[in-house]
């Protein structure tokens, strides 16, 4: 559940109201304070017209990050329960031993000696995507094998902690990895930017700068920064909010990102899966993309 933050510049007080008629939240913020709340995740679309247009005038100022008291936005909690009439969940969190086939519906694809696998012993389960130190290209990845669950206008919500592990200061120039959501990517070495639809977090070459990108095949955003790094060897939270398609919301460890996608070209028949997916053009670095956990949330 969304925690919503309004610091209210006047000195009068602020009434909000969710406008969608979905949830019939309503709250007064008062004059001159900084209010913090949790709002359901349906009510904060139906906020957010009023809210960016008291902000766009200098009444207030907002902001959003997940709710640690919550379940949902809280996995190291205990696991939220939802109404399996209305939701569906897609989850792993790879505890198989080393050697062991991907559960399904993930697949993993290589290219050339690139390695996907458990690792062992590792508390709580993890599984990694690895490059070899035969100079070559190399990619590999974990998708659904292009089978396509994800219904993007039934407010999706991905979310997945991930690691990059590498000798090197950073990735090289000829490096790129991704994380999130997409249409068809066949093969690991396939090109990420003819993937037809995608909402993802990218990292590529020698920085450590994390990117969004999103591409509904009519709003086409690339190399977008979150405003975050990553941490070599470091796990890190990505959450990707798809619940309004106008407003996809990228979180790196519970904080929203201020780049703002929009997917609203998206239909029903544009189906998504999960993708995890390392690509190395060239060169014998041994690196790691390791997925502790993933799971995405979908309307039925």
């Amino acid at each position: 559940m969304p925690l919503l933050i309004i610091n209210n510049l006047q000195a009068s007080p602020v009434t909000f109201q969710d406008t969608s008629g979905l949830t019939g939240v309503s709250f007064t913020v008062p004059g001159s304070i900084t209010t913090t709340r949790s709002v359901p995740q349906l009510a904060l679309a139906g906020l957010e017209i009023q809210l960016n247009a008291e902000q766009l005038a200098a009444r207030i100022t907002w902001t959003v990050t997940d709710d640690p008291a919550t379940p949902m936005d809280n996995p190291p909690s205990s696991p939220a329960i939802l109404d399996e009439a209305k939701y569906f969940v897609i989850h792993d969190d790879f505890p198989l031993t080393a050697g062991a086939t991907l559960v399904l519906p993930l697949v993993k694809t290589l290219q050339n000696g690139a390695t996907g696998d458990y690792v062992a012993s590792t508390p709580g389960g993890v599984y990694s995507l690895a490059t070899v130190v035969t100079s070559e290209a190399e990619a590999n990845q974990a998708t659904f094998n292009d089978h396509l669950l994800i219904d993007p206008t039934k407010g999706p919500v991905f979310e997945a902690r991930v690691r990059v592990n590498m000798p090197g200061a950073t990735i090289t120039a000829d490096e790129r990895f991704v994380v999130g959501l997409c249409s068809a990517h066949a093969t690991a070495q396939a090109g990420l930017d003819a993937v037809v639809s995608n909402a993802w977090f990218r990292g590529e070459g020698a920085n450590l700068n994390l990117f969004v990108e999103w591409d509904d095949g009519t709003h086409d955003a690339d190399d977008r920064d979150s405003g975050f790094d990553y941490v070599k060897n470091t796990f890190v939270v990505l959450k990707i909010d798809m619940t309004g398609l106008l407003a996809v919301k990228f979180f790196v460890n519970g904080v929203q990102s201020a780049q703002v996608g929009n997917l609203s070209s998206l239909t029903s028949a544009n189906l998504m899966q999960p993708i995890f997916c390392y690509q190395r053009d060239a060169g014998t670095e041994i690196n790691q993309l390791q997925v502790d956990w993933y799971r995405v949330y979908n309307g039925r």
